[in-house]
């Protein structure tokens, strides 16, 4: 009587286990990430295999993100990909009437791709786990061996975005700040928070390195202007758009 009066004391100041409790963060990606990322590589390597990727590999996160950005956008995602990983799918190529202007084409992005973005949102505990094991997916090392960033190539916006935009054109891609350039890759006012300066320089350097089908072109950016840049997207990573809106 008494062994069965402690059971049940101690059964009474057990508590129940949270959903999802024991998923460590190697769990969670494969249960909950691994059917949209590639956690293993390799990157596309035809055309049609890249048209059919829906959302970005994963395999050498850890040789890209930074991994206090991973802990806050896996909380709390927002879109970097104006028009999704496939742009094909989602943006298409018109001209458009002004005033001023009168006929110029500009991508237009379809309605669907202008909703909220749909990822799942992971708890703090989680974040911390997931990001723990993304930073441990490290393929590709041997291209961002090597690659530092020089401090002293520091630039000022005026000039980052001049070198940026006229001299390498990256703007008819991407954005320098909220719906201001291209929406067919990435924004890249978030980058400095977001990637790895090494990172950065080696892709930009050779793109196809990292991902030999996709459209972003190697544009020969000469090792000067390409510390530039990277010092550039640092800083501009650090102008609060959301206090200018």
């Amino acid at each position: 009587m008494k062994r069965l009066l402690f059971l049940v004391a101690l059964i009474g100041f057990v508590t129940p286990a949270p959903v999802g409790a024991g998923e460590n963060g190697s769990k969670i990606l494969q249960n909950r990430c691994a059917k949209c990322h590639d956690l293993t590589g390799p990157a596309p390597q035809t055309i049609r295999k890249l048209w059919e990727r829906d959302a970005p590999d994963l395999f050498y996160a850890g040789n890209k993100f930074r991994r206090e950005w991973l802990v806050e956008w896996l909380q709390k995602p927002v879109r970097v990909r104006p028009a999704g990983v496939n742009y094909l799918r989602t943006i298409n190529s018109a001209p458009v009437r002004d005033a001023e202007e009168k006929d110029k084409n500009y991508d237009v992005l379809y309605g669907a791709v202008l909703r909220p973005l749909k990822h799942l949102s992971l708890k703090p505990a989680e974040a911390e786990a997931t990001a723990d094991a993304l930073m441990d997916l490290k393929a590709h090392s041997d291209l961002v061996a090597g690659m530092q960033l020089d401090r002293n190539k520091k630039v000022d916006l005026d000039r980052g975005e001049v070198l940026f935009d006229k001299v390498y054109g990256c703007l008819s891609c991407h954005q320098i700040e909220p719906g201001f350039g291209g929406y067919t890759g990435s924004e890249l006012y978030t980058a400095g928070r977001r990637l790895q300066p090494a990172f950065m320089l080696s892709y930009i350097k050779r793109p196809k390195n990292w991902d030999p089908k996709i459209w972003m072109p190697n544009g020969n950016v000469k090792p000067d202007d390409l510390q530039k840049i990277v010092n550039y997207l640092i800083l501009l990573s650090k102008e609060d758009f959301n206090a200018a809106n």
